[in-house]
């Protein structure tokens, strides 16, 4: 009877672990709010059926880690390195594992790797979130993995992981500015029977860049605060930078030249979110070094120089620094957060 039962309970932890059932594995998924790595973490919690609690790019909140204990899970999947989801080890009493690449290309190839075999695999841009949407939707209707390239390269790890899980169709969500037979060409020479492209309107696609670029530089204005040390400097170049990448999007968008202008809009839109996070204390990886920087800067050149020639050059593209009182004070009231964990990036 006991040698009955043995193989009666690996039968069904067999079972478990092919449909995916949370029976068989207690984990749950912790991941930043980062779209990139949020929409891999929510495909690979699908596919395990496991819940995914999301904590703010660059910390880890309170609430995340309560909702991490309460799940009862004996194991933490974190989706992102320790400068995106820092602290997990320190701070989750259970065994943690994380999918941790140099960026979001090669964390997106670790997710997919979990998925030893699938039929398809859906491509979208790492930064293109509209793309990263609608891939994470037709990846969901398949159970399949997304990966990520960039517009003109496909990465070495994203390459190796389609070839390993065996797809015989790959889905390319184009941007604008993609070389799509460079990125086809990659993927077929990995042993990709077929690859189809998602129909996308470029100038479309574009203005929505240009779009949430000028959100994002909105917000970035109400942020930061008025100059007077070397996180509200850093987060003012930030933004200057942002407004003149969007004024050079919009220029491109009127000339018809619809994938310069994406490119653009794009890293304006990180630039200027970028500055938002270090106004609002988040000071590590790059955003630490952009701190540091300024801070150098202002002891070498003085503050009241510093400060004149950010004025002149924030006057140039129409940036408004030190908006309002309510954002000062926020930004005085932040927490700094300064440690700069183990492992590369800032801004992934």
């Amino acid at each position: 009877m006991k040698s009955q039962f043995v193989l009666m309970t690996i039968f069904l932890f067999g079972i478990g672990a092919v449909s995916g059932q949370a029976a068989s594995v207690n984990v749950v998924i912790l991941v930043s709010d980062n779209p990139a790595d949020l929409a891999v973490a929510n495909t690979l919690g699908e596919k395990l059926n496991v819940e995914v609690v999301v904590t703010p790019w660059g910390t880890l909140s309170d609430e995340a880690v309560a909702k991490v204990k309460a799940s009862g899970a004996t194991e933490v999947y974190v989706v992102g390195g320790s400068v995106a989801v820092p602290d997990v080890e320190t701070k989750v009493d259970v065994s943690v594992k994380r999918f941790a690449g140099e960026d979001r290309y090669q964390t997106s190839a670790l997710v997919a790797g979990e998925w030893k075999e699938c039929p398809e695999v859906y491509i979208a841009v790492g930064v293109d979130e509209n793309g990263i949407t609608e891939a994470r939707t037709k990846a969901k209707a398949k159970g399949c993995p997304i990966v990520y390239v960039k517009p003109d390269e496909v990465p070495g790890s994203v390459e190796v992981t389609i070839e390993k899980i065996k797809a015989n169709v790959a889905v390319v969500v184009p941007t604008p500015n993609m070389k799509t037979d460079v990125i086809k060409g990659k993927i077929k020479a990995r042993g990709i029977g077929e690859v189809t492209e998602v129909e996308v309107d470029f100038k479309a696609r574009a203005q929505d860049a240009i779009t949430a670029a000028e959100d994002a530089v909105t917000l970035a204005e109400k942020n930061t605060t008025e100059l007077k040390d070397g996180r509200s400097l850093a987060a003012a170049r930030l933004l200057i930078n942002a407004k003149k990448l969007l004024d050079s999007a919009r220029e491109s968008f009127d000339s018809g030249d619809y994938g310069k202008a994406f490119g653009l809009a794009t890293a304006a839109k990180a630039e200027a979110e970028s500055s938002v996070k270090i106004s609002n204390g988040v000071v590590v990886g790059l955003f630490k070094n952009s701190v540091l920087t300024a801070e150098t800067d202002i002891a070498k050149e003085g503050l009241a120089k510093i400060k004149g020639q950010i004025e002149v050059e924030a006057g140039k593209f129409g940036v408004k620094i030190g908006l309002t009182k309510k954002a000062a004070e926020k930004a005085a009231e932040a927490p700094i957060i300064t440690e700069t964990p183990a492992g590369k990036g800032g801004r992934e």
